[in-house]
């Protein structure tokens, strides 16, 4: 019992002397960061007193005071502590307790202060760490050090970002900052209203202004030649640095002037300059026409159609830089600089090109008989085999376009474009031959200009139905199919410029085939038991198609441009274009075909009738329906097609002769192309 009493009571002394030497080196400024306030107990005030004023311990006899007093020793954090702190004190511990205190009284207050030494009866109770830890601990703070590095080096350099303000709001503060001072928002409103009067006052300020500011004029004129009075191309118009040169109608528009007073210089080689002083505005300056006076050699030139004999305008002339363009009454006048050599080049759409040499142009007054660009196309076989040829109508530059191998047949097909680029043959020139040993025809295309051929295909049969733009159309038998197949024979298309084939019907047997505008109509004569023939026609371009009357059609007679007969095992039926169906009608009067030829632009189309055993070339407008007589020939027989846009070409077939004619729109004789074999035309 003595010992546990000895052992609480050193318990008990250490306790408190750890507790005076914790608050004795505690910085002052650690209570002031502390959420808990310094303690202000007796005890903790006796401590911090000087030795000389150090109160003597008050003497602790038993009870409720010595409880309090050894309270207050205990500590918040200690589980011993809140042990003891549950167990009332015997009366024996609280003897003990104050007598540790008064001796704690009495001892020296120096030796608690001492700061470089602990107290002596201080033992440490750490106990150092093995060497293994201290290797483990060692190399986790490498590692996490090393991850640290790396992370760190892993993180891209970045500059700090830097909040600046928006352009909205530094707009807004330089709103704010103009609107608060009131000499600076007097002051500009005052400087804006100057400007203002200046401007729309003073023309060279405003001038100044809206150049500053990208504003520009422009100036139209028209350049005339002075010997003819017609429009003068190639001028040279120049003003402020910029410049131009007139079209074929004379005129010019140049833009990016700057406002003020510039002046204009209009010139051309062999005339005199013409200069102007013109003030630009904001407006366009529309100068009007600029006659400019011949100042060379003039050349003068006559042009009318070969065919027609009437005047050609609109031809222009060139010579290096001189140009000119023909009136109405086809007359043109050529200016060339002094000393030229160079011919004179005529040209027009749709005519042939020709240049004539300025030593012919010198000797003065120069007539030409203009041709149609386009040559014309025909078979004959005066070589012995069936030769395709092409000629000029004034009978220039005749040869041969496509020889002939010994192999065609009398039904050769020659179809060439209005234009003149290109002629389609059909002929059975090449040694294809079907399972039994018969030839099979063959379809070309050749190049007028280069005389390059094109085979597009080959088959038992073949019709060619005619140019529509730039598809060639036509009707083709296939070979090894049998009498019964229904797709035996089919309308083709073949579009040049997509280099493709499109189907546009198919049937067992075709019987008539007719081209109206953009539109084929087809007579469908299916033989064999329980077979339906049809009547239909389908959009060349688009391929849609639709059938107009349901049965075995014979015969489909064109009567005229907007009528068909067709004829049944029963019946004749009458079709009008437009109408959605046939009606029933009678017999035609004459039993043969009209053939209409339209143009390339679709305007008229060119027929034969026959009057008085005469053939009548007629051309119908598809506007009123009117017809026109073109020409009447003793064994006409029908168009066979267009050259060019103005001109058609017939063929006549008569005992003296086979020959193909050739005859203008606009009037005048026919003229004679040259003898050909009886071939079919389309």
């Amino acid at each position: 019992m003595a010992n546990e009493t000895n052992a609480n009571e050193q318990e008990c002394s250490e306790q408190m002397k750890a507790e005076r030497h914790v608050e004795k080196t505690m910085d002052p400024m650690q209570h002031a960061n502390d959420d808990v306030p310094p303690q202000t107990d007796a005890r903790s005030d006796a401590a911090r007193a000087p030795e000389s004023v150090l109160p003597s311990a008050p003497e602790v006899s038993s009870g409720a005071a010595a409880q309090t007093s050894a309270k207050e020793l205990e500590t918040t954090d200690s589980p011993a502590s809140a042990e003891t702190a549950k167990r009332p004190f015997s009366e024996e511990d609280l003897s003990n307790i104050a007598r540790k205190d008064a001796q704690a009284q009495d001892e020296p207050y120096e030796k608690d202060l001492d700061m470089e030494q602990p107290p002596k009866d201080f033992k440490p109770t750490a106990e150092e760490d093995e060497k293994a830890t201290e290797a483990a601990v060692d190399d986790i703070l490498h590692s996490d050090a090393d991850a640290a590095l790396q992370d760190a080096l892993a993180i891209p350099n970045k500059k700090a970002t830097v909040m600046k303000p928006s352009i909205f709001e530094r707009l807004k503060n330089a709103w704010y900052f103009w609107w608060d001072n009131k000499w600076s928002r007097y002051g500009t409103i005052a400087f804006g209203v100057l400007l203002a009067l200046l401007v729309i006052f003073i023309k060279p300020v405003r001038n100044f202004v809206m150049n500053a500011v990208g504003v520009r004029s422009s100036v139209m004129v028209t350049v005339l030649d002075g010997a003819t009075n017609l429009p003068l191309q190639k001028a040279t118009v120049s003003v402020d640095g910029v410049s131009g040169k007139t079209g074929e109608d004379g005129k010019l528009r140049l833009s990016g002037i700057h406002l003020g007073a510039h002046e204009m210089k209009v010139s051309k080689l062999a005339f005199a300059s013409v200069k102007k002083e013109i003030d630009f505005g904001m407006r366009i300056v529309d100068v009007g026409e600029v006659t400019l006076k011949p100042t060379g050699q003039k050349l003068t030139f006559q042009f009318t159609d070969y065919l027609s004999g009437k005047p050609v305008a609109d031809v222009s002339l060139t010579s290096g830089e001189a140009t000119a363009k023909s009136n109405k009454d086809g007359k043109a006048v050529i200016t060339i600089a002094p000393g030229s050599t160079e011919s004179v080049k005529l040209t027009k759409e749709g005519l042939r090109t020709e240049e004539v040499e300025l030593s012919e142009a010198l000797q003065g007054l120069v007539q030409r008989k203009l041709v149609p660009s386009a040559p014309a196309i025909f078979v004959n076989k005066a070589s012995g085999t069936y030769d395709v040829y092409k000629v000029y109508i004034d009978g220039k530059d005749r040869s041969v376009l496509l020889t002939g191998t010994g192999r065609e047949k009398p039904n050769i097909m020659v179809s060439p474009k209005p234009d003149g680029s290109k002629v389609a043959v059909m002929a059975s020139r090449d040694e294809k031959r079907n399972k039994d040993g018969y030839l099979l025809f063959g379809l070309y295309v050749v190049d007028t200009e280069s005389g390059k051929l094109t085979n597009i295909g080959y088959a038992e049969e073949m019709m060619l139905l005619g140019w529509y733009g730039d598809r060639l159309l036509y009707r083709q038998t296939v070979a090894g199919t049998s009498a019964a197949n229904p797709n035996r024979q089919k309308i083709i298309a073949y579009d040049f410029a997509a280099n493709k084939r499109f189907q546009l019907a198919s049937a067992n047997q075709l019987a008539d085939i007719h081209l109206v505008g953009d539109t084929l109509y087809y007579a469908d004569f299916t033989a064999g038991p329980g077979a339906v023939g049809a009547f239909g026609r389908v959009h060349v371009e688009t391929g849609a198609k639709k059938v107009l009357f349901t049965e075995n059609a014979w015969r489909l007679q064109r009567i005229d441009y907007t009528k068909f007969k067709m004829q049944t095992s029963t019946t004749w039926f009458e079709y009008t274009l437009g109408t959605s169906a046939p009606v029933a009608s009678t017999p035609p009067t004459i039993y043969g075909h009209r053939y209409f030829f339209d143009d390339p632009d679709g305007k008229t189309s060119a027929w034969v009738d026959i009057r008085d055993n005469n053939g009548v070339l007629l051309l119908r407008n598809l506007d009123d329906g009117k017809d026109t007589e073109l020409a009447t020939q003793k064994n006409m027989q029908f168009p066979a097609y267009w050259l060019g846009k103005e001109a058609i070409v017939y063929r006549v077939v008569g005992p003296s002769e086979t020959a193909d004619y050739v005859i203008s729109v606009h009037g005048g004789e026919a003229r004679k192309i040259a003898d050909v074999s009886q071939t079919e035309m389309r």
